[in-house]
């Protein structure tokens, strides 16, 4: 089940998505290991702001998806191949 959290975040990100509000930002981390990181851009501020929302799935954490499973009534097919 998805928390009220969750869906309220996910709404947030779709809005500004829908106004054009988000962007892919590369960062790293202190190993120096570069991540992809899907962000909200605040407008209406001095300066750009982001919020980070979700990283970008990269070969590193395939092993990870791999112990995934969706739910049983998930309408539609789940496209991971967990070969």
């Amino acid at each position: 089940m998805i928390g009220e959290e969750v869906a309220a975040n996910f709404e947030t990100f779709m809005r500004a998505a829908k106004n054009g509000d988000i962007a892919l930002v590369s960062c790293k981390d202190k190993k120096g290991r570069e991540y992809q990181v899907l962000s909200v851009v605040a407008t209406g501020v001095e300066k750009y702001a982001y919020l980070p929302f979700a990283m970008m799935i990269t070969p590193a954490f395939y092993p990870l998806v791999n112990k995934l499973n969706p739910p049983t009534k998930l309408k539609g097919e789940w496209l991971w191949d967990d070969d």
